[in-house]
């Protein structure tokens, strides 16, 4: 019986026959043409799969010294490799999970997974190379079997996917699999309806000399990213501006003071580097029909398009993703809601418009979202944070550092599409802005105001106003309905809201 293991034969992808008698002349001539590392690794697993002492005996045995068939076949192996046709790198931190399940009449997975790998890459690029290995008990001859694989970012956010139907021959101790292609996550057709812009790091940028620094504001501080590495900066006493720092492991120490759109970076032997707070590109044109919620604990994403719907949840450190054709709308007295069959059960979605502060930021949107999967319940928020800065007919400046102005006329005005225009006391102004969940920023170099002018404590009053808000960073709403826009330098604009649902 062993003899026949040792003579069991396997196809590469080259075309040749790979055989496990090393030093055959097929072995050899197939390793020629399929590459040496590849006929060693199929090779070397035949052997393995084969059970043990069969490369140093290669004589046939009989009778109860050989090896049990039944034994040496109890595990299948499937191999392959993972790439996509895209140059573009995978970012620091990225993990490969790859399984293989039964399959729905779908052609999704269907119950637990039969075999499992998760691979932290480690800087790893494709093509990346795959092993799972399933029971072969398991297995159902001439049945077939879904392999997905997923790669995501450090937060287990999906890059790339794809999923595959294959049949896995339980008498067949190693399947190759080949080239698999990934295709881009999250991103069904039609790709014009669903696709997504390029991620963007939260925080505001700012430009020191030749190189740039991300802020992130904190409570007691800021996160500072520099050359890719993110600093926590505690705050530090200041007779003007705001000033932070922190010590570094080699004894330097950075200090990074702002006043304003302006800032200045030291780090200690190095010459100090004068900032300015960068411009933000254009968004793009917003996606006609898209509707996007998101959630924590656990974190999950929903986007509702003109035809499709999906839901990205994160679940025990791995994404599942779940894309269907978009269910009826149903009418509610408070909102609406879909509600679609799946294999798993029913998925219900139901949004209802009202106040929702995004927990981590505490940045406001405009609907309260509801996903039920079975006895999961998922709660976010839903909309755009533009969206709801743009409900009110205009907001109303109350407070500007900690002074009323409420004779003053200042006030805003939000766009949905990113404008922002308003009155600071004299002169009329426009400009545009960016909010999400990171918070808002207002690119004071992308408008104009009138040049009217006013009496000095006026046009003092507008200048004052004008800065502060140029170095807004975040925003929120307290229970009283107030907007609240605060700045790295610790200026604050308070402000009523008037007219809008």
């Amino acid at each position: 019986m062993r003899a026949a293991y040792i003579s069991n034969w396997h196809r590469g992808r080259g075309g040749g026959i790979i055989g496990a008698r090393t030093g055959s002349r097929e072995t050899r001539t197939t390793m020629h043409r399929t590459g040496w590392g590849r006929a060693w690794l199929i090779a070397g697993l035949a052997l393995l799969l084969a059970g043990p002492g069969l490369a140093a005996d290669p004589s046939p045995q009989t009778g109860s010294a050989g090896a049990n068939p039944s034994t040496a076949r109890a595990l299948v192996t499937i191999i392959g490799e993972l790439s996509y046709r895209e140059r573009i790198a995978l970012p620091p931190g990225a993990t490969l999970l790859v399984t293989l399940a039964e399959q729905s009449s779908g052609g999704d997975p269907a119950g637990p997974a039969l075999a499992r790998q998760s691979v932290d890459l480690a800087g790893q690029q494709v093509p990346l190379s795959f092993r799972l290995t399933a029971a072969q008990a398991k297995l159902k001859a001439g049945e077939r079997y879904a392999l997905r694989a997923i790669i995501q970012d450090r937060t287990g956010q999906p890059l790339w996917s794809k999923q595959s139907a294959h049949v896995i021959n339980p008498d067949q101790p190693l399947h190759d699999l080949g080239m698999l292609w990934l295709t881009r996550a999250a991103a069904p057709a039609p790709a014009a309806a669903m696709d997504s812009p390029a991620p963007t790091l939260p925080g505001i940028p700012f430009q020191c000399g030749d190189r740039q620094v991300l802020v992130q504001a904190r409570d007691d501080g800021l996160d500072l990213t520099l050359d890719g590495v993110t600093h926590r900066l505690e705050r530090l006493l200041s007779a003007s501006g705001a000033r932070y720092g922190t010590g570094l492991p080699d004894g330097r120490e950075i200090l990074f003071w702002t006043k304003g759109r302006n800032a200045r970076l030291t780090i200690t032997g190095e010459a100090g580097l004068s900032c300015a707070q960068a411009e933000f590109p254009d968004d793009p044109a917003p996606r006609p029909g898209q509707y996007e919620a998101s959630g924590r604990s656990p974190d999950w994403t929903l986007r509702i398009g003109p035809e499709r719907l999906e839901l990205v949840r994160s679940v025990t450190g791995t994404s599942q993703i779940v894309q269907i054709p978009v269910p009826e709308r149903q009418l509610l007295a408070d909102g609406h809601r879909y509600v679609a069959r799946l294999s798993t059960g029913e998925l219900r979605v139901t949004i209802n418009p009202g106040l929702c502060l995004e927990p981590r930021t505490s940045v406001p949107f405009p609907d309260r979202v509801t996903v039920e999967m079975g006895e999961q319940v998922l709660s976010g928020c839903g909309g755009s944070a533009a969206a709801f800065l743009a409900q009110a007919e205009q907001w109303s400046v109350t407070l500007l550092n900690g002074e009323p102005v409420t004779d003053a006329g200042l006030s805003l005005r939000f766009t949905s599409q990113g404008e922002i225009s308003g009155n600071a006391g004299c002169n009329r102004f426009m400009a545009r802005y960016r909010a999400d969940a990171n918070g808002l920023t207002i690119a004071g170099r992308s408008g104009g105001s009138t040049m009217m002018a006013c009496p000095r404590e006026m046009m003092l009053r507008e200048q004052a106003f004008l800065s502060a808000l140029r170095s807004v960073q975040t925003h929120t709403v307290e229970p009283d309905g107030t907007l609240v826009l605060t700045g790295l330098d610790e200026t604050e604009i308070r402000l009523r809201r008037v007219g809008g649902p």
